[in-house]
């Protein structure tokens, strides 16, 4: 016998399994085939013709944002940097326009990072940069979903399923590296349950199937409240 480490109702647990191939087994594979993320965007292009003016915005919302702090020292010049490319014409209108963007940039990745350590105000967060939300989320059929349950520190699971007979692998992570068993479901619905609010889980899915071939494995992940 071999035991395998699983999450169920917000606590580990040893479970004994067969080494004689017997039964449902689990296959753990380390690339996501889904995956939702928010992720800051400039949303100005380089032919912009009002790229000069959102510019200004961008810097003065960063220089006021409470949720990120930016040293006086960098929207300064930045803002020097700004009224350099409204001045400039022909030619240097270009070389000054890279300089702004490259700060607006570096700025942008600050914001970003924030919004990576602190996922439940991600989109406040970027919004007080005068960043645009982007959510990267696949637009694929039949796929399982993630969300945040009724009540605090639970997400509701629902698989892909299949009219054949099948049973529902499920892992949890805590940093999209290391994943854990969850005890596995004849149901495609599974309720996770004594989760830390506050925290991102990523939740992984495959749809078992009793003479194959297996589902595809899925990754999404929740910021649980």
């Amino acid at each position: 016998m071999i035991k395998t480490p699983v999450f169920r109702n917000g606590k580990f647990y040893m479970v004994r399994g067969s080494k004689t191939g017997k039964g449902f087994h689990f296959v753990l594979l380390s690339t996501p085939s889904a995956i939702h993320i928010l992720t800051a965007v400039l949303g100005i292009t380089d032919t912009d013709p009002s790229r000069g003016v959102k510019a200004l915005a961008v810097a003065t919302a960063c220089g006021t944002s409470t949720l990120v702090i930016i040293p006086i020292g960098t929207i300064t010049a930045l803002l020097a940097a700004i009224t350099a490319f409204n001045s400039a014409v022909g030619a240097m209108k270009k070389t000054k326009w890279r300089a702004v963007k490259t700060t607006l940039k570096s700025l942008m990745r600050t914001f970003q990072n924030a919004m990576d350590l602190d996922p439940t105000n991600a989109a406040a967060i970027c919004a007080s940069g005068g960043f645009k939300v982007k959510k990267v989320s696949p637009k694929q059929k039949n796929v399982f979903t993630a969300d945040r349950g009724l009540e605090s520190g639970t997400v509701q699971l629902v698989g892909n399923t299949s009219a054949k007979r099948h049973f529902h692998a499920w892992w949890i992570s805590l940093d999209w590296v290391t994943f854990t068993l969850i005890m596995g479901t004849n149901d495609a619905d599974n309720l996770v349950t004594g989760l830390l609010p506050n925290h991102r889980y990523w939740f992984r899915h495959q749809l078992r199937m009793a003479k194959g071939p297996h589902g595809a494995l899925q990754t999404l992940f929740v910021d649980v409240l």
